[in-house]
């Protein structure tokens, strides 16, 4: 009985203006018949003793957080994700490479550049004739509008039951999508630093920090007809 526990956070943005990032990265980890039980409490134990050997109040903090952390302190978390036992992929959108109907619909563009790669490849690895029963849990960062996570919602739910009919109709399954914190929940942190370290890489050729994690990247997906994204 097959279950996945996946977790999902972004880097860049979504708008097409001359300001707006050029490149999309949506970063996911992910456990297999199992809660990352274990990986959560490493994750919170680096965090405890990396505020425990900072001296300066002002310095510690509240979470991993790509964008906010210390180039220290994003070295060694990359360090601990990559130790860890959770398979891990990224999804690398050039912009220049969307189409005109999605620029339109950025709700539309958001729940089918996460929704559709992601559940598509857990269906196509995970879900079994032989396993009569498969569950996903859908773990996102807590950032959409109470509409927008109905949306996300449905639209994730529709496409697994799509997908699991594509590839078996015997194949049953059931999907649970949550919106959460990332300061409470320790799995998307690693989703975020995943992100990050490739929309660092893409956006401003720093690759530094891509280069501690690429050997634990199990899925690479990219939008990028003008073959910009190398990997």
């Amino acid at each position: 009985m097959p279950h996945i526990s996946v977790y999902v956070d972004e880097s860049g943005d979504l708008g097409f203006s001359e300001k707006s990032s050029r490149f999309f990265t949506i970063g996911y980890a992910f456990t297999k018949d199992r809660y990352p039980l274990a990986e959560n409490e490493i994750i919170k134990h680096a965090l405890k003793k990396l505020n425990k050997k900072t001296k300066n109040k002002k310095n510690k903090i509240e979470e991993f957080k790509f964008s906010n952390n210390t180039i220290k302190t994003k070295c060694k978390f990359l360090q601990v994700i990559r130790d860890l036992d959770v398979a891990i992929g990224v999804i690398c959108i050039s912009k220049d490479s969307v189409k005109e109907s999605l620029k339109q619909d950025l709700g539309r563009l958001y729940r089918y550049s996460i929704g559709n790669t992601i559940i598509t490849n857990l269906v196509k690895d995970y879900f079994f004739r032989q396993d009569p029963y498969n569950s996903i849990r859908f773990v996102i960062d807590r950032s959409l509008s109470p509409k927008a996570r109905t949306l996300f919602n449905n639209y994730c739910e529709e496409k697994a039951s799509f997908r699991s009919r594509q590839k078996d109709t015997e194949i049953d399954h059931r999907i649970t999508i949550k919106h959460e914190d990332s300061k409470s929940v320790p799995m998307l942190q690693v989703a975020d630093y995943i992100a990050g370290s490739v929309q660092k890489k893409v956006e401003r050729g720093n690759d530094i920090f891509y280069n501690v994690i690429k050997e634990k990247i199990n899925y690479h997906e990219k939008w990028d007809y003008n073959e910009k994204i190398q990997w």
